[in-house]
Order: structure tokens, then C-alpha cells, then sequence
């Protein structure tokens, strides 16, 4: 199996899992050209990107892969140009994102694909009106990385797991950080910076920001904070969200999509800035309930977002691609 790119981890994880099972796994990594650039301008990367395509293309071709699984969408692109079957898999932003330019080329690869995953509940509305078949498959937690250390009873801080940008919300946070500046000022508030509401956060007397620091240090940074603060817009959890509630702290989000799962997520749902300060605040006076929270949120993490748990269901669907058998019905999440 060739894996091709890699979005928060999740094919490092899968493709660790598989390889645990004896299916040999390598990964291709494309040179995104110009992925910072704004939508409508990167086009113009289109023809060096081509040439790292067809390379890409007949590196795979050479390694006589059975299946590919790729992430980000209009990347399947390179598995319908190179005639391999493919599995596509979406993330969020590949799909939030589109333009008038990508879009056609979004929906070429999804239909193309012979299975396709999207890794949260809200992408349903994008990928299901093109292919009725797509699933949700829960993204793959490393709950023996991301585990607590300490309990967030033993923490007076709130740490902002998500970028300060419009989508996820940003401004409803910075109106809760405002809030809490005057309701809670012994309540540190830390954060990367990055994004258009950094210098408003920057401001902010009860805020620290720092510089991005590898992902091998986010287990210890979550720690070292009794409250989480996740994204306050796009209505479902990320990895950031999913990672500190492994960590076994309470995460404040807004998560409006209660029924992907067989049994909803124990996050604490906020819809705009005065609710983010009013349960992080509740949290903060509150010791035993961010212990118990925290708790009851690793628990449900473990129960669905193990990693062994998604990658028994992509190997189900890999190996009935690879054999040209119907795909098996997708467990409930």
C-alpha cells in the first residue's frame, strides 16, 4: 500500500497500524508548490506541480502498489491520472477550501475513487451529494502519546488548541479571552500564534502566544494546562480538540454534530464568545469537574478514536478493494 501525504498525522498512524498487521506500507510526500499562497493565485504552480504528479505517478507505478490511499482530495487527482485504484481521503480544508479552479478537480477524484473517507461529520455535506458511499471514519488518536501526566486539577491555565483564524472561530474565542480577563484574571491563557487574530490576542493581558513548536511536544504543552479551548465555528472536532481530550483534559468547542457518533463526545459545546467564558470560567472554579470531565473525555476518545479501531476498518476496505469484493458495512462510529 503507498500512502500519499500526510494531514495531522493520520496516515503515519494508519500506516504504522498496518504495517503492525504485516502489510508492507511506504509514503510519498508531494511537494506542495505554492500551498501557502492564496486560492486564487495558485494556479499558477499548476506546471510544476504537474511534473511532481507524473513523477509521483511512476514512482508508484514502479513500486507495484495493489492499492494507494490518498489524503486530501483534489490530490486524487494523481490516482485517476495514473489509472491505480485508490482510496481518497478527506480532511477538511481540501474540501472547505475549493475554488472555481479546484473544484471540478475535487469532484473528479472523489468519483474516481473506489472508496472514499472524510475525517469529520460536517464534510458530509460536500463529499455525500458525489458519492452516496463516502464514510466517516474517525480520525486515529495515539492515546498512548497524547496521555495525561498530571490531572488538570493541578493547573490554573486555558490553553487555545486551534489557529487564530476567522475558521475556526477565532474572534468568538478572543471575546471569551476579553471576558475572562475581567471575570478570571488569575486564569492564564496560552496559545501559537499564527493567523489574522494574532496581534488581537497579542494585546490581550491575560494571553501569552509562542512560536509553533513540533508536534512531539504537544502531549507535554497539553499537560501542562487544566482547560482546553478548540475551535469555536466549524461545528466538529479536529485533532487538536480529539488530542487534548486524549490528554484528559475538558475541551470548550463548538460541536453541533451529536449524531455521527453512536454516543455523542463529552466536550463542553459553546456557541459564541460569552458561552466559551462562561464554562471555561465554570471550569476554572472547578477542580473536580475538570478531573472528571477530563477523565470521562480519554475514556471516549479510547472507545472511538483508538488507533487499532480505524485501522481495522481501513484494512477491511483495502483488502476488498484489492480483491474486488464489495466493501464491507462501516461499524457505527
Amino acid at each position: 500500500i503507498a500512502e500519499i501525504n500526510d494531514i495531522a498525522s493520520v496516515a503515519t498512524e494508519i500506516g504504522a497500524g498496518l504495517r503492525a498487521r504485516g502489510h508492507t506500507v511506504d509514503h510519498y510526500y508531494p511537494r506542495l508548490v505554492g500551498a501557502k499562497l492564496h486560492p486564487n493565485i495558485k494556479p499558477i504552480t499548476g506546471p510544476v506541480r504537474a511534473l511532481d504528479w507524473l513523477d509521483l505517478i511512476r514512482r508508484i507505478r514502479a513500486g507495484r502498489y495493489d492499492l494507494v490511499h490518498i489524503h486530501y482530495a483534489y490530490l486524487g487527482n494523481i490516482g485517476a491520472l495514473g489509472g491505480f485504484p485508490y482510496i481518497l481521503h478527506c480532511h477538511g480544508t481540501d474540501l472547505r477550501g475549493g475554488t472555481a479552479f479546484s473544484r471540478p478537480l475535487i469532484a473528479n477524484a472523489i468519483r474516481q475513487a473506489r472508496h472514499v473517507f472524510y475525517s469529520t461529520p460536517d464534510l458530509a455535506g460536500w463529499v455525500l451529494p458525489l458519492r452516496p458511499d463516502a464514510e466517516f471514519l474517525p480520525n486515529p488518536v495515539d492515546t498512548a502519546l497524547f496521555a495525561p501526566k498530571t490531572a488538570p486539577s493541578a493547573h490554573q491555565s486555558a490553553w487555545v488548541a486551534c489557529a487564530l483564524t476567522e475558521v475556526k472561530g477565532a474572534g468568538r474565542i478572543l471575546r471569551a479571552c476579553r471576558l475572562l480577563a475581567e471575570t478570571h484574571p488569575g486564569l492564564r491563557i496560552d496559545a501559537f500564534g499564527g493567523g489574522e487574530y494574532t496581534a488581537a490576542f497579542r494585546a490581550l493581558p491575560n494571553v501569552t502566544l509562542y512560536a509553533r513548536h513540533p508536534r512531539s511536544r504537544l502531549p507535554q504543552i497539553i499537560d501542562e494546562h487544566g482547560i482546553v479551548i478548540g475551535q469555536a465555528r466549524l461545528g466538529s472536532a479536529g485533532m487538536a480538540e480529539l488530542e487534548a481530550m486524549a490528554c484528559g483534559r475538558p475541551v470548550v468547542t463548538w460541536f453541533n454534530e451529536r449524531g455521527a457518533y453512536a454516543e455523542p463526545p463529552p466536550f463542553f459545546s459553546a456557541v459564541d464568545g460569552d458561552d466559551i467564558a462562561r464554562i471555561v470560567g465554570r471550569l476554572a472554579d472547578d477542580p473536580a469537574l475538570r478531573d472528571r470531565a477530563g477523565a470521562a473525555g480519554r475514556a471516549w476518545v479510547e472507545r472511538h478514536h483508538a488507533v487499532d479501531r480505524i485501522v481495522d476498518r481501513v484494512e477491511a476496505v483495502a483488502l476488498a478493494v484489492i480483491r474486488g469484493e464489495p466493501i464491507p458495512a462501516a461499524p457505527a462510529a
